[in-house]
């Protein structure tokens, strides 16, 4: 407990360091989604936006639950380790990021990450959350935990459950600040399909949805539409 004493100073030091990163203006098989590119830029970004999702849980969790500020600052220096070891770290260009491709990329990241701290709440596996395939087979499973139990609103795990709507609030900010410049005539429809859905999103995981709905919302409506508007790759079987 005493090596975050100094939560407070820390996390100043830590958004000054990252604030030109955390600036909006820069920028398992196909059911599944997994969009796929040529380099890693979009994951890059995706380890930057981890790092400033945790300090701001932590900074919001500071005066109210000192244990749950303590958690987030714990992972956020796991996920400041996680880019200094990126190999990329030293040789990406700011410029390298202003193309649709890395940010839709980086934006189906994001979603992932909203999948995975969801179901995490509910203690499901990020396997079964990121695979489109378990939504047809988590109605007829019986387990400890009923995906679809009337009482969905008693959340798990209130940390992750935070975290889920954090992410699901930063994708529609994404969305507005990286993804609407790139709108074109010809992807109108697609890319307006996907800001619908990603308020969806975010109003299903605000009002405690069960998981399968998440997921439904995810695997049927914003990756699809995410993939035709921005025409990105998926990995082949």
């Amino acid at each position: 407990m005493n090596k975050f004493r100094n939560a407070p100073i820390v996390l100043f030091m830590l958004m000054l360091c990252f604030i030109s990163y955390l600036n909006p203006s820069l920028s398992s098989d196909v059911n599944a989604h997994i969009f796929v590119s040529s380099d890693d830029n979009a994951a890059f970004l995706t380890l930057i936006e981890r790092v400033r999702i945790e300090a701001l849980l932590a900074n919001e969790s500071l005066n109210s639950n000192l244990t749950s500020s303590n958690e987030h600052l714990a992972q956020l220096l796991d996920r400041l380790d996680d880019v200094i070891d990126n190999e990329n770290y030293f040789v990406i260009k700011s410029e390298q990021f202003s193309n649709s491709t890395v940010d839709a990329l980086f934006l189906a990241n994001i979603v992932d990450e909203i999948l995975q701290y969801y179901g995490g709440a509910y203690g499901i596996l990020p396997s079964v959350m990121l695979n489109m395939s378990s939504m047809s087979s988590m109605s007829s499973t019986s387990s400890n935990f009923d995906i679809h139990r009337p009482n969905h609103n008693s959340v798990f795990d209130t940390a992750k459950y935070q975290t889920a709507k954090q992410y699901a609030k930063r994708a529609v900010e994404i969305f507005d600040s990286e993804l609407k410049p790139y709108e074109t005539k010809k992807n109108s429809i697609t890319a307006g399909e996907v800001e619908k859905y990603l308020n969806e999103l975010k109003n299903a995981v605000d009002n405690k949805v069960p998981p399968s709905d998440v997921m439904m919302i995810v695997h049927t409506k914003i990756h699809p539409n995410l993939q035709l508007a921005y025409n990105l790759k998926t990995r082949n079987k």
